[in-house]
């Protein structure tokens, strides 16, 4: 289930070391930027609220996508290509979130 992005997400309170994910924010809603496999919308909702919890306690936040990668679901085998595909989105994703208060970084249980 994918989420929605909120009004709330659109406060100005995250300052200008979170740009990144306020681009992926804006681009969601833009639709100009779209995500199959990954729930792009939730990942920058949980770096908002990293955020404000990592400068409450004075800690640097990271977000950190673990990836499963099983070989089926439900007793049917996923396709290569959609691992693959899930894996490029992941890439894309850190790289539009890099350089952002809260560092992003993706392993999976193999790695």
């Amino acid at each position: 289930m994918k989420r929605e992005l909120s009004l709330a997400d659109d406060r100005p309170v995250w300052h200008d070391q979170m740009g990144p994910y306020e681009i992926i924010r804006d681009r969601l809603r833009s639709r100009s930027v779209r995500f199959e496999f990954l729930d792009a919308a939730q990942l920058v909702k949980h770096a908002f609220g990293l955020v404000t919890e990592g400068r409450r306690k004075r800690k640097r936040p990271y977000l950190v996508y673990l990836l499963a990668e099983p070989a089926e679901c439900a007793g049917r085998a996923i396709d290569n290509s959609r691992r693959l595909g899930h894996r490029k989105e992941i890439a894309s994703f850190a790289t539009a979130a890099a350089g952002a208060e809260v560092a992003f970084a993706a392993t999976s249980y193999r790695e």
